[in-house]
């Protein structure tokens, strides 16, 4: 089904299109998360790496940014945010002297909550024009798109 603005395409267009389409979608749910997300003083980078310790426990550095798509100094400068804050401290791995843990705080956890509920409230309007299958088959193949193997050499 096409949205209500475009004009049907010829076969196989569609595909070229994914790239833009999604692009389109990650930029309106970005604004509406950030709208939504301003009167907790966060970002969506920010809940995006509660959401991880919350999920995972304590995690590395280099395992947040693989858990977040983010890069090494977005990633440092997320933390130091969320450290500041009391949101999350870094900590010695118990694994590797040389490497740190960063581990969610009670604090941390109990913003995350708040912020969770405001996630579900913005999703609830991004996909409400859907039907409940339609919602559930978007975000299977959004899963299925991310798990894919990288086309990266």
């Amino acid at each position: 089904m096409n949205p209500p603005d475009s004009a049907p395409h010829p076969p196989g267009i569609g595909r070229v299109r994914v790239g833009p389409l999604l692009r389109l979608a990650q930029r309106r749910a970005a604004h509406a998360f950030a709208d939504a997300l301003r009167p907790l003083d966060i970002e969506g980078r920010h809940y995006g790496v509660l959401l991880s310790l919350n999920a995972h426990g304590p995690l590395s550095q280099r395992r947040l940014i693989d858990l977040t798509g983010g890069d090494k100094s977005s990633m440092v400068r997320t933390v130091d945010d969320l450290e500041t804050r009391g949101l999350a401290v870094r900590r010695p791995a118990p694994t590797d002297r040389r490497a740190y843990a960063v581990e969610i705080t009670d604090r941390g956890r109990a913003l995350f909550a708040e912020a969770s509920v405001v996630a579900d409230d913005v999703a609830a309007r991004l996909l409400g024009h859907m039907d409940e299958d339609d919602q559930d088959l978007l975000c299977t193949l959004l899963e299925r798109f991310v798990a894919a193997p990288s086309d990266r050499p």
